[in-house]
Order: C-alpha cells, then sequence, then structure tokens
C-alpha cells in the first residue's frame, strides 16, 4: 500500500458576530495621483500533514472549466472508472458534484488501473470565518461511499496599510487590500465609517485571515477582519476582534466599546430599501391597499442572503406569493423570514443550526414580485415589526473582569502593531 502524504489543516472557526450596514462604495476620485504607501505582512501557521492511506499512486487535480461535464471532468483527471460515474449519477449525496461550478479544484486519488479511490469537491461556499464543506467520495472495503466534511484550510495572517493620494480604489488596489475587505468592513464599523467620502491623505490599517483550502488551485479568500483602523481628518475609527472562547466574540473599539450587535442591520451587504414597512402600502400586482409587515430590498439575482443572527432553520420551502422562503427561528421569542429568494444554500433544510452571517441563499424574483429583490421580515412573539428598527434596537453585550483585563492585552498589542507600520512609512518618505 502506498501512502500519500497531503499538507492540510483542519481549521474549525466560530461564527462571527457582526454590524451590517447598506452602503455603497462608488468613491470619487480625488485631485492628486501620486503613488499609494503601501505595507504588507504575511504570517503563515504552522500545520501537520495529513497522511492519506490509499493503493492509489497518483493525485491529480484540476480547475472545473465552464460548460464542463462529469465526462470530460474524469478523462481531464486521467480516470476510467465507469462504476464512479454510475455511482455518482446514482448516490443522492454524491450527485452534488454533478454541480461542476467552474473554477473549483477537483482532487482525486486514482489507483494504478486509473479508478478513483478518492475526490474530493468543495460545496458550499466560504463563510465569513471558514471555507464551508466538500463532498468526499471515496471506496472503502472496496466499496464506494459519499460523505461531506469541513473543508480544511491553510491559514495565513496579513497586514496592509494604504494612505488615499488618488481614490480610495486605487489605494486599495496599491496596497493589495482585496475588495470585500471594504465589505468586511462594513459589517465591522456599520453607519460609523462613509467610505464613499475619503479624502487624500485619509489611512487604512487592516490586519485579516486569508484562508485557502489545503492543496487546491484556488486562490485564497479574504476570512475574519482582526483589526482594522481607518483615518480620515480627524476622525480616528478602529475595531479589534475579541474571541471571548470557542470562536465565539465580537468586535470592539480599542477603548471596549462593543461595536457588534445581535443582529445585522441588513441580511445583504449591498442593498437599498425599496419597500419599507407600513400598515398601508399599494400592493403592485393585487392592485389594492394592504399591510407590508416587512422591508423589500432591492439587489440583483444571485446576490447572497444572510442570517441577520444566530439561530435554527424553522422553515425552507414555497409560500404562494412569497415564492422561496427561509424562515430562522434565533430564540424563543425572535424569528426572521426571507422570501423571493432564487436558491437555497446547500444543504438548508428545517432543523439546521446557522451562524449570523451565514450564506442562506440567493437573491431571486420567485413568488409574486415585479422585480429581484429580497423581502425581509422580523418578528417578535409572533408579531410583525419593523425590520430596521428592530435590529438596531437590541444592546450589545460589553466586557467584564478577566475578559476585559485579556482583552486589554490583545487591544495593546494591535496598537503597537499599527504603530510599527507608522514607523515604517515615515521613514520610507524621509
Amino acid at each position: 500500500m502506498v501512502q500519500v502524504k497531503v499538507k492540510t489543516l483542519a481549521w474549525v472557526l466560530g461564527a462571527i458576530g457582526s454590524l451590517a450596514a447598506v452602503t455603497a462604495f462608488g468613491v470619487a476620485p480625488l485631485t492628486a495621483s501620486d503613488a499609494q504607501a503601501t505595507d504588507s505582512t504575511v504570517e503563515a501557521v504552522s500545520f501537520q500533514p495529513e497522511v492519506i492511506e490509499s493503493r492509489g499512486t497518483l493525485i491529480q487535480q484540476e480547475r472545473i472549466r465552464r460548460g464542463e461535464t462529469l465526462g470530460t471532468l474524469l478523462s481531464r483527471l486521467g480516470a476510467d472508472d465507469a462504476e464512479f460515474a454510475a455511482f455518482v449519477r446514482k448516490d443522492p449525496f454524491a450527485k452534488s458534484l454533478l454541480e461542476l461550478r467552474a473554477g473549483r479544484t477537483v482532487s482525486a486519488v486514482l489507483g494504478t488501473d486509473r479508478s478513483i479511490d478518492r475526490l474530493t469537491y468543495r460545496l458550499s461556499s466560504a463563510d465569513p470565518v471558514g471555507l464551508g464543506r466538500r463532498l468526499v467520495i471515496a471506496r472503502q472495503s472496496g466499496k464506494l461511499v459519499a460523505y461531506d466534511e469541513p473543508v480544511p484550510a491553510e491559514r495565513s495572517i496579513e497586514t496592509r496599510t494604504a494612505q488615499v493620494r488618488n481614490s480610495l480604489v486605487e489605494a486599495l488596489d496599491a496596497a493589495d487590500i482585496p475588495d470585500n475587505v471594504l465589505a468586511r468592513m462594513a459589517d465591522v464599523f456599520g453607519e460609523d465609517v462613509n467610505l464613499r467620502d475619503v479624502r487624500r491623505g485619509d489611512r487604512l490599517r487592516v490586519v485579516f485571515e486569508t484562508l485557502q483550502e489545503a492543496g487546491s488551485l484556488e486562490p485564497p479568500i479574504v476570512g475574519r477582519i482582526l483589526a482594522v483602523q481607518f483615518r480620515g481628518g480627524q476622525r480616528k475609527i478602529e475595531a479589534i476582534w475579541f474571541d471571548r472562547g470557542d470562536g465565539v466574540g465580537d468586535y470592539y473599539s480599542f477603548d471596549g466599546r462593543n461595536l457588534s450587535r445581535p443582529f445585522l442591520a441588513s441580511p445583504l451587504e449591498f442593498t437599498r430599501v425599496s419597500s419599507g414597512f407600513t400598515e398601508s402600502r399599494f400592493h403592485p400586482i393585487l392592485r389594492d391597499w394592504r399591510a407590508h409587515k416587512g422591508v423589500d430590498l432591492q439587489a440583483p439575482v444571485g446576490t447572497k442572503v444572510r442570517s441577520t443572527a444566530d439561530g435554527v432553520i424553522d422553515f425552507v420551502g414555497q409560500q404562494r406569493g412569497y415564492g422561496n422562503v427561509v424562515i430562522v427561528k434565533h430564540n424563543a421569542k425572535q424569528t426572521t423570514l426571507y422570501a423571493h429568494l432564487n436558491e437555497f444554500a446547500d444543504g438548508l433544510q428545517v432543523g439546521s443550526k446557522v451562524r449570523q452571517g451565514d450564506t442562506i441563499g440567493t437573491v431571486g424574483m420567485t413568488g409574486w414580485t415585479t422585480g429581484p429583490h429580497l423581502h425581509f421580515e422580523f418578528m417578535i412573539d409572533g408579531e410583525h415589526v419593523d425590520p430596521m428598527a428592530a435590529v438596531r434596537a437590541i444592546p450589545a453585550r460589553g466586557l467584564q473582569g478577566a475578559e476585559r483585563a485579556r482583552f486589554t492585552i490583545q487591544a495593546n498589542e494591535y496598537k503597537a502593531r499599527f504603530g510599527l507600520l507608522d514607523t515604517q512609512m515615515a521613514a520610507r518618505f524621509e
């Protein structure tokens, strides 16, 4: 038997407790065109290799192409395994391989007869702090089986700083700061930072995680922001992710004020409210006046819809004029509803646990609707309330005792890191 060693790390990360804001990041160019000052540090996290026992002699990887079929994929992997192909088409769980999403990496361990001993394929989209789950199809005692497991990830911590000389977009580009860091910042700061209003000299410093599937051909993605500081004019706004234990935590200002909320301000990262909560609205399809017990959030078809808080799936399916619907029960009192969805998230079912920020579906226009949008409702003790007001009214959790002392140590470490960046930038311009 041949042992094939593959570097992996099963990185278990908790849910992110954060406050999102409905923010558009269109930035008007400023006048100067100087180059942006940048700095970056990458800290690789060590990991132990996983040993996979197999009779196979070859590991093959391919990135799925647009329009790929199972047959063409197996051929490019160098596999000749009719039994495997038949199993994928027949087994209810293995069928998820037939999604064949372009750009995803498929890894296979092949036997000497070109049959597949083990194949892995990432299923769910990445959440704010992980890479989701992956499908595994493997031979066990000569029989093919299919199951899922957490995606093993390689994790790095990166530090970036950028100073606006011309526009925020160019500053981020020059500093090699990924675009979705801005979306993460909206979750952290909420309405405290208006990223449309930047000026020459404004400066951003950020420490964030990147995650990459072990052995994957896909590029790394941004995970959680660990610390961030935005300085514009006389403003200086800072935040630190503080883990209270078991991956559960919140964002706090450097002086210990909780910036997070139990509920996200919006289930969409970028949107606008097209119809608010009201007791009397003219229905565009039914052509009469009736109550509108939620808010409508306009967004393109396919935009990710997030659970606004931790909870359990109470309903997933179709409801007459609402089309595709997900209902999340957060506790004994609070429930949220998400309607007109295009698709449900992979593996979503009644009883599934979701964390704040988890993708539960995508925006669509199913049911009675004149265009793509998300209908969002918030209920307390079964009574509808204005969602946008309710999510802001629930108080945040503070720090006490030993937690406060541990937070202070962590805050001082990030202050020192940002201070070092200032020193490096000043030296660069001397």
